[in-house]
This record gives structure tokens, sequence and C-alpha cells, in this order.
């Protein structure tokens, strides 16, 4: 083999075993998942959320969500949510972040975390934020990442710090218990996630998440009670992991 041929195979080699050592030290793995997306018990849409990790050692979280009946079909409705991410001693910390929503409202949200300088710059609908970073911070769609993470090395203490449009906010959740689960992609048993909130802060306002353990700690259920009276709940139809996959159960 030619010397040049030769290096480029063990190049391609390292960056392989590279990328793989970085996949084992992680908390969590690669995957793939699709949700139905339901309002008030009727599927409104489809939600596929995919978690990879890049060459150069972070790892990118994308939520892709699109309407698929009734008036979010008809609106052409897709959110799109993008974070780029790092490891650090098993929590992830956001580096960039998106967010767009197509349809008949438009909006956009963009976040850089700059650790060096130690400040996070927000951009909503034209307006600008700047702010001091802190320890552990991350976005509003990794903070399911997080407690997956939490969750997988035996935490007892679910709190985060989330940058939002001008500030950072403490998020904390609790662990309720242990239930059986049935979604579309079948049934399981999984670990009831809640939300804590400060007493009158929106009260009607819940958050719940189950997170399987069989399954690398996916989210299998997802459900948000809104303060007007709206439910919106992720349902797990189907999910895959490099090399496996696993598919809605009939």
């Amino acid at each position: 083999m030619k010397p040049a041929l030769l290096l480029a195979t063990f190049g391609a080699a390292a960056l392989l075993a590279l990328a793989d050592a970085r996949a084992a030290e992680a908390p969590l793995q690669p995957f793939s998942a699709e949700y139905a997306t339901l309002r008030n018990g009727s599927e409104a849409g489809r939600t596929t959320l995919t978690l990879t990790a890049n060459d150069d050692g972070s790892w990118t979280l994308v939520s892709d969500t699109r309407g698929t009946a009734g008036l979010a079909r008809l609106a052409g409705i897709q959110v799109v949510e993008t974070t780029r991410l790092r490891w650090n001693d098993g929590r992830p910390e956001a580096l960039d972040y998106s967010y767009r929503q197509d349809g008949l409202k438009k909006r956009s949200r963009r976040g850089e975390f700059d650790w060096a300088a130690g400040q996070v710059r927000m951009e909503e609908n034209g307006r600008q934020a700047t702010y001091a970073i802190v320890p552990g911070l991350i976005d509003r769609q990794t903070v399911t990442l997080a407690i997956a993470a939490d969750l997988s090395q035996g935490a007892r203490a679910f709190d985060y710090k989330v940058a939002v449009k001008d500030h950072v906010e403490d998020m904390r959740y609790s662990r309720v218990g242990e239930e059986s689960v049935r979604v579309p992609a079948g049934a399981f048993d999984a670990v009831l996630m809640q939300r804590e909130r400060a007493p009158g802060a929106e009260l009607k306002r819940v958050s719940q998440s189950w997170f399987a353990p069989s399954i690398g700690w996916l989210p299998v259920k997802i459900e948000q009670a809104e303060k007007k009276g709206d439910t919106i709940t992720l349902e797990l139809v189907s999910f895959s992991r490099p090399g496996s996959e696993s598919k809605a159960k009939d």
C-alpha cells in the first residue's frame, strides 16, 4: 500500500475510533425517535427527535415537528429546534441554539453560548439580549436530554440552569415514581418526572415526562397541560440507534 493511502486509511480509522470513544464517554448514546404529537388527545402532527455525535467532539440535538392533521396541516406548521452541545462531567452544556417556526405565524430564536467570554447572546424575532453565562447552562430544548442523562447516572437532584430570552431561568424536576406506560411503540416501564413550580407561578401548567430505562432512558411520553386548558402530548411511535431499530408494535 502506498504511504499516502496508508496514512489516509489510518486517519479515517483514527477518526472513527475517536468518534466511538466520545460516544462511549457520553452518558447517552446517539438515537433517532419519532413521536405522535397530540393536542387534547387528537393527533395534530409528528415530531422527530435526533441526537448525533459530531466529528469535533460536540453533539447535535434536533427536534422537527410538522403538522399532519387538521388546522396544523392546512397552515403548514413546522417547528425546528437545533442545539449543538458538549458534555461536561456527564451533563450537557449548550454551544449554540436555533428555533424556527413556519406556517401562518413565523417565529425565530437564536442563541450563542460564548464560554470563553462568559456570555450568552440571544436573539428573538429581531430583539437581542446579552447576559452572563453560568456553569451547566442549557437551552429549553436540551432540558429533556439533561434529565435523561441524570437519570442514567442515578442522580437524586434534577436542577437545571436554562437560557431563555433575556435571563437564566432555574428549572427543577422531581422524580414522582415508576409507572407502566403504553404508547404506539409498545408498553414500557418508565420513571415519571414532573417539573416543580414556585407557589403562585402558573399553577395550572403541568409538565411531566416518562423515561424508559430499557431503551437508554429515552422519553416515551411527554405531556404539557397548558393554563388555558389545552394538553399537548408526545407519544413514542418508533426509535432507532446505530445498528438497531424498533418500530411501533401492532
